[in-house]
């Protein structure tokens, strides 16, 4: 079908009522900006329906615009259209145009069976062909705050939609597919990808891999341990959900994950003037933190000191391709092995940096500041009934201090070296990730602003955490 054909599909006022529904989706990068308007860039099939016959399936890439007059954003919508939904479909529905209901495709089972076989079009070898049966698939999305879509198909395949598109291809597939290539049973399977073109340049849209079934969330582990021992109130030691053997699995999971992003894409040194690039790059970042959270200007003075030194390091560490947004939540335990997953980097960052060369301790640093998240995140559940006070405090902080040691002694255990041995660097790597932190709960989650904004006053004060 041509473009034309395509857009004769469009129901009239669609974009108007994309602006109205785009700005409360999860995925929508700019929920501060108010949107001046949404035009459709690209549209294409994914079901050729008549509508008597089933849905029509549509592509459609949409530019934002912001009454700001700032920079535009493009958003990947794939869309169903119906005469009438089922039941099921309801709370995907958005609007109702012309005698026609337009809804969120990723949401329908047979629109999903349709994107995966688009997906696998290009594929050596179509992997599990009676899963993209749309007479049969059974599919479901998965909730949580993610930036993108993700749908579990068959309960064997998980298909990923990049919904703010950039130009420029993704890293979760660039480094997911280097590391499948390499053969690493660290990363899910990657089985096929699909990519388009944005503003001149091929650009990822949708990414399909294995999906596990039996993994455990990393970071929902970390809270049972966590939870148990604030219960009972034992040492972390003692706490019959110790954690910290799964930690020290973990750090040996990354290190060889790292190693393997080595094998796949290289490296290089890092110089003396790449350490004084990071330190004016730490140093804008926390002028953009005390900004937003004034509050942190009582420790300016020693967080200055602390990213002022990295400056002076001679460099001489690695730089290579990391997962670039790594913490607990992106790690999943399947009954014989620790998996990374998510390898997008910081959403809100630009592509060109995603996909920089950066030393791996960027990565050791967020599972820092994770293992400390998880410690302290109970005392912001009201239905916990837990409340600060100098003995679970102490707990808690034991607890993050144990669980950081052991990652780190098992990251040794591949690398051969302690990351705590780069005192200097990883200190300031973790202080700076706790400013990106603060200044995401200030807008997202203020209730727990908390946390980022206690460790921060121990890292630029130069506490020991580890």
């Amino acid at each position: 079908m041509t473009s034309t054909s395509v857009s004769a599909l469009l129901p009239p006022r669609l974009e108007t009522a994309l602006a109205m529904w785009l700005p409360w989706q999860r995925w929508f990068a700019s929920k501060g900006r108010a949107v001046s308007g949404v035009t459709v860039a690209q549209q294409s099939l994914i079901a050729d329906h008549s509508l008597e016959e089933g849905p029509v399936g549509l592509l459609l890439v949409v530019r934002v615009d912001f009454v700001d007059g700032g920079e535009r954003e493009y958003y990947q919508v794939p869309i169903g259209i119906r005469t009438a939904v089922p039941r099921e479909l309801e709370p995907a529905v958005i609007a109702g145009l012309n005698g026609a209901i337009l809804y969120d495709a990723l949401s329908d089972h047979e629109l999903v069976a349709a994107l995966v076989r688009r997906v696998t079009d290009d594929a050596e070898q179509e992997p599990l062909p009676d899963a993209t049966d749309s007479a049969s698939v059974v599919s479901r999305m998965l909730g949580g705050e993610q930036s993108n879509s993700s749908v579990v198909v068959d309960e064997r395949l998980l298909l990923k939609v990049f919904r703010r598109l950039r130009s420029g291809i993704n890293p979760d597939v660039e480094l997911q597919e280097s590391l499948t290539r390499v053969g690493s049973l660290r990363v899910p399977r990657v089985l096929g990808s699909m990519t388009g073109h944005l503003q001149g340049e091929a650009t990822t849209y949708a990414m399909l891999q294995e999906f596990l079934p039996a993994a455990a969330d990393g970071w929902r582990m970390a809270l049972a341990s966590v939870r148990d021992l604030l219960a009972n109130g034992w040492s972390p030691a003692a706490a019959g959900g110790d954690f910290a053997s799964e930690s020290w699995r973990l750090g040996v999971a990354v290190a060889e994950v790292h190693a393997q992003l080595v094998e796949a894409l290289g490296h290089r040194s890092l110089t003396r003037e790449d350490m004084r690039r990071l330190s004016a790059e730490m140093s804008a970042q926390f002028d953009r933190a005390l900004r937003v959270v004034p509050a942190l200007s009582r420790t300016e003075e020693a967080t200055r000191s602390v990213f002022a030194a990295v400056a002076e390091l001679p460099g001489g560490g690695t730089a290579q391709r990391i997962h670039g947004d790594l913490h607990l939540g992106q790690a999943v335990r399947t009954p014989d092995r620790w998996v990374l997953i998510d390898f997008e980097g910081e959403p809100a960052a630009p592509l060109q940096q995603r996909r920089a060369l950066q030393s791996p301790l960027r990565d050791v640093a967020g599972m820092m500041r994770s293992f400390d998240y998880a410690a302290h995140h109970q005392f912001l559940q009201p239905e916990q009934n837990i409340h600060f006070g100098s003995t679970v405090e102490i707990q808690a902080k034991e607890w993050a201090q144990r669980n950081q040691r052991a990652f780190c002694e098992g990251y040794a255990s591949v690398e051969g070296t302690d990351p705590r041995e780069h005192t200097v660097l990883l200190r300031a790597l973790t202080l700076h990730k706790a400013a990106y932190e603060t200044v995401y709960e200030a807008y997202h989650r203020p209730s727990w602003s908390v946390i980022p904004q206690r460790a921060f006053r121990d890292l630029s004060m130069g506490s020991s955490l580890w």
